[in-house]
């Protein structure tokens, strides 16, 4: 997870804690070429250690941190506390 953080964000990261895991009916998704999987879903509450987010990663372009009223939609539900986290922000990948 550490490793994956900083190739896809440029961020190191400290895991702190699980905060759920996630998985089931609700989280199946059909990709818009007919692709289907469904994940399970561990989520976990880090700590940024060091470095930048990384925009120049094709994949992730749009990468960016969202006050906690401002976050995009996901494309599969998680439960909003797992969002939440004092006064702080939370990154949101899509």
């Amino acid at each position: 997870m550490i490793r994956e953080a900083k190739e896809e964000t440029g961020l190191d990261i400290k895991p702190e804690r699980i905060i759920g895991v996630y998985g089931g009916k609700e989280h199946r998704y059909t990709y818009g070429n007919g692709h289907q999987v469904e994940y399970l879903t561990i989520v976990f509450e880090c700590s940024v250690v060091s470095g930048a987010l990384d925009q120049g990663n094709d994949e992730f372009a749009e990468l960016a941190f969202f006050p906690e009223n401002q976050r995009p939609p996901t494309a599969l539900k998680y439960p909003e506390p797992i969002f939440i986290k004092g006064n702080g922000e939370r990154a949101h990948f899509e």
